[in-house]
């Protein structure tokens, strides 16, 4: 599972936090975050699950069934939505060229 640990980093280097932070909001020790990491241990379903939830991707994400990133937009208003879709569209347009 290359993928998994490789992505699990990743999301977790995006969203600037330390092996410690996660640890705490998964509700596991850093060394095991860090064992995940390294390819040394897969966590238990549960604790995948909640992982997936702590950086809004999904469990097929992190296994690297699915490229696709989830952003939560829940907690914005209607307007602030607008924009953030607006800035992604303008970004893979930019891509696209």
């Amino acid at each position: 599972m290359v993928d998994f640990s490789q992505r699990l980093k990743r999301v977790r280097m995006d969203r600037h936090m330390t092996q410690a932070q996660v640890a705490k909001k998964i509700g596991v020790t850093a060394s095991m975050v860090s064992s995940y990491e390294t390819d040394i241990r897969l966590p238990s379903y549960d604790v995948m699950i909640r992982i997936a939830d702590l950086f809004g991707v999904s469990v097929d994400y992190l296994l690297g069934r699915d490229n696709k990133r989830l952003v939560d937009l829940s907690r914005l208003t209607d307007e602030e939505a607008a924009v953030v879709c607006g800035m992604i569209s303008l970004l893979e347009q930019k891509k696209g060229e």
